[in-house]
């Protein structure tokens, strides 16, 4: 049972790893000589954005980042408390909880930030469907890893 756990957490690491990377590679390559045009193009028009709009677009997208990172590192934390055969502790809930609430708020962030910038409702969806499901997963298994604990309290406090 621990090595299927532990076959199906390094897979979903790995494919979230692999598609982070191969978004960012392709989305950089395709878009490196439009980025250039539109910063040339930008810096000729008269309606420039704010400074204000600008440093909220940057909070924004650091706020995005650090949750990812947070729960990524929450994430690794549960596989590694799960290969040292610490699996149906109360330590393991919070860190799946992280993982699942700070990928959900990342999605959000993006979401919203996507809608207010007038991106293809296709582009939103698949930008950022697959981190909803996975951070819905990680939070439906928080919440049966609380059931289980309680359970397994209850059985060793009976006779």
């Amino acid at each position: 049972m621990k090595k299927k756990l532990n076959v199906f957490c390094v897979l979903m690491l790995v494919l979230k790893a692999a598609q982070v990377i191969i978004g960012n590679v392709m989305s950089f390559g395709e878009n490196a000589a439009a980025f250039r045009q539109g910063w040339e193009d930008g810096r000729q028009a008269t309606g420039m954005p704010s400074f204000w709009g600008g440093f909220l677009e940057m909070m924004i997208g650091l706020a995005a980042i650090f949750l990812i990172i947070r729960a990524l590192i929450a994430f690794v934390r549960f596989i590694l408390n799960v290969n040292r055969d610490r699996v149906f502790v109360w330590d393991n809930v919070p860190l799946l909880r992280w993982t699942g609430w700070g990928m959900l708020a990342s999605t959000a962030i993006i979401f919203v930030y996507d809608l207010f910038n007038h991106v293809s409702a296709e582009k939103i969806y698949n930008e950022t469907m697959d981190d909803f499901i996975f951070s819905v997963f990680c939070l439906i298994t928080a919440e049966v890893f609380v059931i289980g604990l309680k359970l397994k309290e209850e059985q060793d406090l009976t006779i």
